[in-house]
């Protein structure tokens, strides 16, 4: 039962992560496209370095961050459960 409740944050905390991940990528392509068009041949080498090293380094924290997107959800879900529940209960609305 545990299982099936938490699937949807499994879910959405990896599509949340991936898109983190994603935006990160396209900041470096973009900042890279930028000065890809004022630079010369040495000041690409390191920015194309530098991009290799992001990816490479967010490849490795993409699961860490996938997990504590799905701790958050949880924990949010479980507060937003507690709370409706006990405004519903007619003992501490007395």
């Amino acid at each position: 039962m545990e299982q099936a409740s938490k699937q949807p944050y499994l879910s959405r905390s990896w599509i949340i992560a991936l898109m983190i991940g994603l935006v990160f990528v396209a900041i470096g392509y973009g900042v890279r496209f930028a000065v890809d068009d004022r630079s010369t041949a040495g000041a690409k080498s390191w920015l194309d370095l530098s991009l290799f090293l992001c990816v490479y380094l967010l490849f490795f924290c993409i699961k860490p961050i996938q997990t504590a997107i799905q701790r958050k959800l949880c924990r949010r879900a479980f507060r937003n459960a507690r709370q409706t529940a006990s405004s519903c209960d007619p003992k501490h609305n007395a």
